[in-house]
């Protein structure tokens, strides 16, 4: 199968979105809380679109080696979004992002088994 994506392109994507949160969180004034809990949202709304890439790609793919090691890198996806996660909930505990937290291990759990089960 010809690749359209590949595991690098991948990770620049979600290295922009990370490197996009850090600087719209950057800007936001430490005594506001909704904005937190705003971009926490859109962070796990970007992990999600990059699930969903995985998704598409792993239908397409033949070679199960290959499966794995998609569901590979997006765990380490989510390892990422975690810690920027987990940060923010840290440095603003009030602000309701914890929730996007679990939701991101859970998402986490789910592509660890996946990854698990192709191998």
């Amino acid at each position: 199968m010809k690749e359209c994506l590949v595991e690098s392109d991948l990770l620049e994507l979600s290295d922009e979105s990370l490197a996009s949160f850090e600087q719209r969180i950057s800007t936001i004034p430490k005594e506001l809380c909704a904005p937190f809990h705003e971009e926490a949202r859109q962070l796990e709304a970007e992990l999600l679109t990059v699930y969903r890439v995985v998704v598409l790609c792993t239908k397409k793919e033949d070679d199960l080696d290959r499966v794995t090691q998609w569901w590979k890198v997006m765990v380490r996806v989510c390892d990422n979004f975690s810690g920027r996660l987990d940060k923010l909930v840290t440095e603003h505990p009030g602000c309701g992002a914890e929730q996007y937290l679990d939701r991101v291990l859970e998402l986490r759990a789910k592509c660890l088994r996946l990854q698990k089960m192709h191998s």
